[in-house]
C-alpha cells in the first residue's frame, strides 16, 4: 500500500507537465483514491486471483493490456516476477520496458555490515524510471493526494463534530504496521497521549489496522475521551481527506505514515527494526521526524528492509529503548504540538 502511494507524486507530476501524454495504470481498486482527480490516467484492475492468475492468466493480462494500446513504453515500477514476465511478453511485440532500480544491492549491504548509508528514496526511484524512458518527472511538493468534495464534506463534518473548542489540536495516531518489528505498542501510546493531554488542547484520531488490530484500537479508544476511532468506519477516500485537516500523524513505518506526509502533514513516525535509509522515510519531513533508538546500543538494527525478519531478542529491544517521555520531549521540542488555521479545518 504504501509503495504505490508513494507513485502518487511522480505520476501526477508527470501528467501534468506533459500534455499529450496518457497512462495506462495498472493497480488493485482498492488503492484507487490515491490517483483521484488525475487527468489522462486510466487504471486498470487485474484479476489476479481469477482470469489473470497464474503464467497463462499474466499472458491473458498482457493480450487485454495490449488491446487498450499501442504504448510507446512499458514503465514497470514494481519490478518482481508477475511484472517482469508481463513486460517480458510487450518486449517481444517490440514495446520497450522501462524497469525501476530498487537498490537491492545497497539494502542488503546496510542489512549485512550495518553501516548506515542514506539511499535513494523510493519516489525518487520512480522517477528515474520515467526519466530513463525519456519523460521528465519530478517530486515537487505537497500535498500530492486529492479527494473528492463528498469525502472532504464526511470528513470535515466528522472531525469538527469532535472537536470541542478552536484551538484544539488535531492528532492522528497510527499505531499498527504489517509487520511486528515494526509496531511501537499501544501502552507507549497511552503514555505518550496522556503526556500531551497534561499540557495541550488535543482530540486524538485513530487509523488503520486489519479486524484484529481494530479490537485493540477499540481499547485504546476508551482511554481517554478526547480518543475517536476513524479505521474501519470511513473509506479510504475519506480517510485521506481526515489526514489532510490534521495537525500532526504519529505512525510507525507504515502507510499511514506514507499518506499524511504525502497530504503535507507533520508527520512523526517511529522506527524499529527498520530504517528510514531505505528510501521509504516519510517523503518530504524532516530527519528529526523520524524517531529512533539511541545510536551505538543495539548492533541488529536495522535487521530487515520491511521489517519481516523476528528480532532476534524474546521482546523488540529496538522498540523498548525509545521511551514515550523521550517522544513527547522530542515533539515539544520540534513545535509541533500546535493547531493549524486552515481553510476553516
Amino acid at each position: 500500500m504504501g509503495d504505490v502511494a508513494l507513485t502518487v507524486p511522480v505520476i501526477r507530476n508527470v501528467i501534468e507537465n506533459n500534455s499529450d501524454l496518457q497512462i495506462i495504470l495498472v493497480t488493485r481498486p482498492f488503492f484507487a483514491p490515491f490517483f483521484f482527480g488525475i487527468p489522462r490516467l486510466k487504471l486498470y484492475f487485474p484479476k489476479l486471483e481469477g482470469k489473470h492468475k497464474g503464467l497463462k492468466g499474466l499472458y491473458r493480462l498482457f493480450a487485454d493490456l495490449r488491446e487498450m494500446g499501442p504504448y510507446e513504453g512499458i514503465i514497470d515500477l514494481h519490478d518482481v516476477i508477475r511484472t517482469k514476465i508481463v513486460s517480458f511478453f510487450f518486449w517481444l511485440i517490440g514495446v520497450p520496458v522501462y524497469s525501476i532500480n530498487k537498490g537491492r544491492k545497497e539494502k542488503n549491504r546496510i542489512i549485512r555490515t550495518k553501516k548506515i548509508t542514506v539511499l535513494k528514496h523510493s519516489t525518487q526511484r520512480y522517477a528515474d524510471t520515467f526519466i530513463k524512458a525519456g519523460i521528465g518527472a519530478r517530486i515537487g511538493e505537497a500535498p500530492y493526494i486529492d479527494y473528492s468534495t463528498e469525502a472532504f464534506q464526511n470528513a470535515r463534518s466528522y472531525l469538527l463534530g469532535k472537536i470541542p473548542e478552536k484551538g484544539t489540536l488535531k492528532i492522528g495516531l497510527s499505531p499498527f504496521a504489517n509487520t511486528e518489528p515494526k509496531i511501537w505498542g499501544l501502552e507507549n501510546f497511552k503514555e505518550l497521549i496522556s503526556l500531551i493531554n497534561q499540557n495541550h488542547k488535543t482530540v486524538f484520531f485513530l487509523f488503520g489496522g486489519g479486524e484484529k488490530e481494530l479490537k485493540l484500537l477499540s481499547q485504546l479508544e476508551k482511554h481517554s475521551e478526547n480518543i475517536h476511532m476513524v479505521a474501519g468506519k470511513y473509506t479510504l477516500s475519506e480517510e485521506i481527506a481526515m489526514i489532510r485537516m490534521l495537525d500532526l500523524m504519529i505512525a510507525m513505518d507504515s502507510s499511514n505514515m506514507h499518506l499524511a506526509s504525502l497530504s503535507g502533514v507533520k508527520t512523526i513516525s517511529v522506527w524499529g527494526g527498520t530504517h528510514p535509509a531505505f528510501g521509504f522515510s516519510a517523503l518530504g519531513q524532516p530527519d528529526e521526524y523520524h524517531i529512533q533508538p539511541p545510536e551505538g546500543i543495539l548492533t541488529c538494527r536495522p535487521c530487515s528492509v520491511f521489517g519481516a525478519k523476528p528480532c532476534i531478542y524474546p521482546t523488540l529491544r529496538c522498540m523498548e529503548l525509545i521511551k514515550a517521555k523521550d517522544i513527547y520531549e522530542t515533539l515539544v521540542r520540534l513545535d509541533v504540538l500546535n493547531p493549524k488555521s486552515k481553510n476553516g479545518e
